[in-house]
């Protein structure tokens, strides 16, 4: 099989570097074909230095960087698919440019593949605190971030298979897609939802729609290093708002219905928020996240009612 690896980037050139050395550390698969693509989303070109640095460790694969300057996460992202088509590929993956991928993620992604009937595979993500020193406050959103997304993989390792995601959303911060899916099925990240996020989980959307098999590898992992400026809860509650603005407002249109039924849940959530408060002190921080997520989702509903839109990715953090 001929395969492309790729992540997108955005002025995060130590978060490339430590990206680009997992994946000249990783195991090859046997019978692949590997191409690593970076694809910078940015007006003008930062990473090339990073690149040319790293090139020589990638001896036995092509390493390759373009430069998409129409800014947005799935311009990039349709860049990266367009490329791998273009090379006649089989298979994309994507990971974040903020991750570093275990020695064996191809290796376990691929035989995963192999096994399955899946036209788009996701896998889990782990969490590594930065190397600055946090504080209280921070070092408590870290303990509350590790514990979700360690919550989140055991929830989608008991209900998805290689062949079935029904309550499990597939992105691409681990994520394994036949090329077929954009040459054949005519599916495309939308690029009208240039900074809102969540062009992936419409993406995943839409393959299911289209009646494609989608599974989960529950043994391929990669580790997203968190940065210190997103470990507050003014960043976590915006990035909730965010996310539920775009969720409800994609829910919507895709159902045709009217705005006021989003808001409907927006009480309850209220008395949820205010017990999560509540017990912020008495828990020893551990419903801080908690606690900044719903706020965040009840402001994403209330901001879809009074016609806001998200642009959550429009600004860089990490370094």
């Amino acid at each position: 099989m001929k395969i492309f690896v790729s992540s997108l980037t955005r002025r995060r050139p130590e978060m490339l570097n430590a990206l680009l050395g997992s994946w000249a550390g990783m195991t090859i698969p046997d019978n692949c074909t590997v191409t690593f693509l970076i694809v910078e989303n940015d007006t003008e070109q930062t990473a090339a230095a990073v690149m040319e640095a790293n090139r020589a460790n990638f001896p036995n694969s092509n390493l390759l960087y373009v430069l998409e300057t129409e800014l947005g996460i799935p311009f990039g992202r349709n860049r990266a698919a367009k490329e791998a088509i273009a090379a006649d590929a089989d298979l994309l993956l994507f990971v974040d440019d903020d991750e570093e991928v275990a020695e064996d993620w191809l290796v376990r992604m691929i035989d995963g593949y192999r096994r399955s009937n899946a036209a788009l595979l996701g896998a889990p993500l782990r969490s590594r605190p930065p190397e600055a020193k946090l504080s209280y406050i921070q070092q408590r959103m870290y303990e509350n971030v590790e514990a979700r997304y360690a919550q989140k993989e055991a929830r989608a390792k008991q209900l998805a298979t290689l062949n079935s995601t029904d309550r499990v959303t597939i992105v691409t911060n681990n994520w394994l897609a036949e090329l077929s899916i954009f040459k054949t099925h005519n599916i495309w990240f939308d690029e009208a939802m240039r900074y809102t996020g969540g062009t992936d989980s419409k993406l995943y959307a839409d393959v299911r729609r289209a009646g494609l098999v989608t599974g989960w590898v529950s043994d391929a992992f990669v580790y997203e290093t968190i940065p210190p400026e997103r470990l507050s809860f003014a960043y976590q509650y915006r990035r909730a708002r965010d996310q539920s603005n775009t969720h409800i407002r994609r829910k919507s249109q895709t159902l045709g219905r009217p705005a006021i039924v989003g808001v409907l849940p927006v009480p309850l959530k209220a008395v949820i928020l205010l017990g999560q408060l509540i017990a912020i002190p008495l828990t020893g921080g551990k419903t801080m996240l908690d606690a900044a997520r719903t706020m965040g989702w009840i402001s994403g509903r209330i901001g879809y009612v009074a016609g806001t839109k998200s642009s959550l990715y429009s600004e860089v953090t990490g370094s």
